[in-house]
């Protein structure tokens, strides 16, 4: 993989993904959701590894997808037979790539949370959030990839996609992006993704974790990462200029914000207790 210190290679690891996926979960009811959101248990996970704040919890999910999630992974690259199992093709998926796409765009244009200038076309999206590995959260449960049926256009995954996440190589740890659709923000989404990427991670074969810009104004994403058990090992000074961050604090009031550098060592760190909890 590419990147301003050259090309940076992906581990090897003899562990196969087949192994922790797919991964189910169920969504928090809204009472709960609000409680952990308060201790911020879930919020908004942007791939500047950092949190939005949560949108108002929704009403419990009571239609034929029910309460549970399911996670895959989800490339464009070729993959063997034995990966079929839990890998999504974004080539068979138009619509569902179309819909991360966007997800992403916005984040990217309401300028609170993602340190990027310009939106991307869906050629760069892919070559940016899928770069390394990726890995989507569907609702619903699927016992199988193939199971997951594409849909017409990007709209329609609006109910079923709740979020994705990205691991990449990073000096050469990992790094990790996270985005949560807006709406299921206050379902446990951001908590359910995070304490997923404890666990394929390491079956990718990284040793540690570090992500390095998580904005100290974004204080849910902070208390996550920590009650996680990541520990902060840094802090950058003005590392990112967001929108409300000015001296008025309006909407489109920009201003240089402080980022946290956290660090989780995937062999000596204890994972949390609740890291299975789905």
């Amino acid at each position: 993989m590419a990147s301003p210190y050259g090309t940076m290679a992906k581990p090897k690891s003899k562990a196969s993904l087949g192994t922790v996926l797919p991964r189910y979960a169920r969504l928090s009811s809204s009472l709960l959701a609000a409680k952990k959101e308060r201790v911020g248990d879930d919020a908004s996970v942007s791939s500047n590894d950092s949190l939005h704040s949560p949108a108002p919890a929704r009403p419990d999910y009571t239609d034929s997808l029910g309460n549970e999630a399911t996670l895959f992974r989800i490339t464009h690259r070729p993959y063997p037979d034995s990966e079929c199992a839990f890998t999504l093709n974004s080539g068979q998926q138009p619509a569902l790539l179309q819909a991360m796409s966007k997800i992403f765009n916005d984040e990217v244009e309401a300028g609170d949370t993602y340190p990027h200038e310009f939106t991307v076309d869906q050629e760069g999206f892919v070559s940016y959030f899928m770069g390394g590995d990726g890995f989507v959260l569907l609702r619903g449960r699927y016992a199988y990839a193939s199971d997951v049926v594409p849909l017409a256009k990007a709209e329609d995954w609006d109910e079923r996609l709740l979020g994705f996440f990205y691991v990449k190589p990073n000096f050469p740890i990992c790094n990790g992006g996270f985005m949560v659709n807006p709406t299921h923000r206050g379902k446990g989404v951001g908590g359910i993704m995070a304490r997923a990427y404890l666990r394929v991670a390491p079956v990718l074969g990284y040793k540690a974790s570090m992500f390095n810009l998580v904005f100290v104004s974004n204080q849910a994403s902070i208390r996550l990462w920590q009650r996680l058990g990541f520990r902060e090992i840094g802090r950058i000074p003005q590392a990112g200029r967001l929108r409300g961050q000015g001296p008025t604090k309006s909407k489109d009031d920009e201003g240089y914000v402080d980022a946290v550098m956290f660090y989780f060592d995937f062999e000596s760190y204890s994972l949390p207790a609740d890291i299975d909890d789905f």
